[in-house]
């Protein structure tokens, strides 16, 4: 007899079996590019914004630096044409980057094919599931919006939690504190070099998936999958 999702139930043993000898308490997540078939249109909207400042940047660097546009980066790019900018007004340019990608590109999001089956997976599975994202809240809520299910997760930590964002220790290690869990209960799952640094600077395990970025990107990570339906298929096949 199958399970509401659909599997047979003696196919579950795999991912019970890794569960219980990696010990895992929980699963956290970074969302764009992972579970959310985003990061292309950010990398549009960053490249349109800093465009009008002159500044040309390439589709590997937004990737390569997914999660981490903080001060310093946005600062060497301003510094290197040229152009002086404080702090105030990197705020406005976050302000301007979110503005684009919620009314030019937002409407295009879409979930991956496998992210629900994944997390209703581990769900059944009694893991504590955490959404930990460079993303603000404003977009969190919309792109989930249509899905009525961030009630799925356990806690969610975005950009608006911290001040420090990836690739620091800071946005996993408040996820955490609010799970009330320890690093080495904890899984996560990355697509991005600063995600996979953030997530091992704060003692975690991570699994990536190489949808944004080849392996050789990846190889700080604890083992990569090629893209999220192989590792739903590791764990629950």
């Amino acid at each position: 007899m199958k399970d509401c999702l659909g599997r047979d139930p003696s196919l579950r043993s795999r991912m019970t079996r890794e569960a219980n000898n990696m010990t895992i308490k929980a699963i956290l997540f970074d969302m764009d590019g992972v579970l959310v078939d985003s990061m292309n249109y950010h990398m549009e909207s960053w490249k349109q914004l800093l465009e009008k400042y002159g500044i040309s940047i390439t589709e590997q660097f937004i990737y390569e630096h997914e999660g981490a546009m903080g001060v310093d980066i946005i600062q060497n790019l301003f510094h290197k044409k040229g152009l002086s900018i404080d702090s105030n007004q990197i705020m406005e340019i976050y302000d301007q980057q979110n503005r684009i990608f919620r009314e030019e590109y937002l409407g295009k999001v879409r979930l991956y094919p496998e992210t629900l089956t994944l997390i209703d997976g581990f769900r059944q599975r009694g893991l504590l599931l955490g959404l930990v994202t460079s993303s603000r809240m404003n977009l969190v809520e919309q792109i989930w919006e249509d899905h009525h299910c961030l009630n799925r997760f356990d806690t969610i930590v975005t950009a608006d939690d911290v001040t420090r964002f990836k690739p620091n220790p800071d946005p996993y290690l408040k996820a955490l504190e609010k799970l009330n869990q320890e690093p080495e209960g904890c899984l996560v799952v990355e697509n991005a070099p600063a995600g996979i640094q953030s997530a091992k600077a704060a003692g975690l395990t991570c699994y990536a998936v190489a949808s944004t970025l080849p392996p050789p990107y990846l190889q700080a990570s604890d083992r990569i999958f090629p893209s999220l339906k192989a590792l739903a298929d590791y764990f629950l096949l």
